[in-house]
């Protein structure tokens, strides 16, 4: 199928978001993290896809960072986690924190959810004991290691702009990957990622 999706969002309910592209609207189910992060009815939103098939029917499911889309793959393929009960875990739990809860060993935390009892939630804690690491640091990874805190910090700086997060991410990076080392500061990324947010 796809892996993303760019467009238009044309509504929004308490558990998915309907997207406008090229004039086919889909119909994309999303974590309640990610539904406070992509903005409004009639903003553009980029967002990472996994489509399964359940039940004869194709269900899209979306994810604003590539670390969210990870875990929710790596989750599906545990024994007794379908889809449902993925974005229950990553509707409680940002991505650094399930990452924490991982490296924590934390049982405890894990079973508050519906859905997930102790022998699940220790499947899932060994499931992803090796792989926390690799998911935390993916994304930043898509960047020059040396530049993830200055990505870091621009996007939190633009978040408390009130700029949708999913979108200030791809405009940062793509600054990253472009700008000449002798501009790369956080002040520079703000100024001129807000060039582009406000054109």
């Amino acid at each position: 199928m796809f892996s993303f999706i760019r467009g238009k969002i044309l509504q929004k309910t308490a558990t998915s978001v309907e997207i406008e592209t090229n004039g086919l609207g889909f119909e994309i189910m999303l974590s309640l993290n990610s539904l406070t992060k992509i903005g409004n009815v009639g903003d553009e939103v980029f967002l990472y896809t996994v489509v399964l098939l359940r039940d004869e029917k194709y269900q899209i499911y979306g994810f604003v960072t590539v670390s969210e889309k990870d875990i929710f793959k790596e989750l599906i393929n545990i024994p007794g986690i379908g889809p449902k009960i993925a974005l229950g875990i990553l509707s409680n739990f940002e991505v650094d924190e399930f990452i924490d809860c991982v490296q924590k060993n934390d049982v405890d935390n894990l079973t508050k959810l519906p859905g997930i009892g102790r022998k699940t939630a220790e499947r899932i804690l060994l499931e992803f004991r090796e792989k926390a690491n690799k998911i935390q640091f993916k994304e930043n990874g898509l960047v020059e290691q040396k530049n993830a805190s200055l990505f870091t910090e621009a996007i939190s700086a633009l978040n408390v702009l009130g700029y949708p997060e999913n979108r200030v991410r791809m405009i940062v990076r793509d600054l990253l990957n472009n700008m000449s080392k002798k501009d790369l500061t956080v002040e520079n990324l703000i100024k001129q990622a807000l060039k582009i947010l406000n054109r």
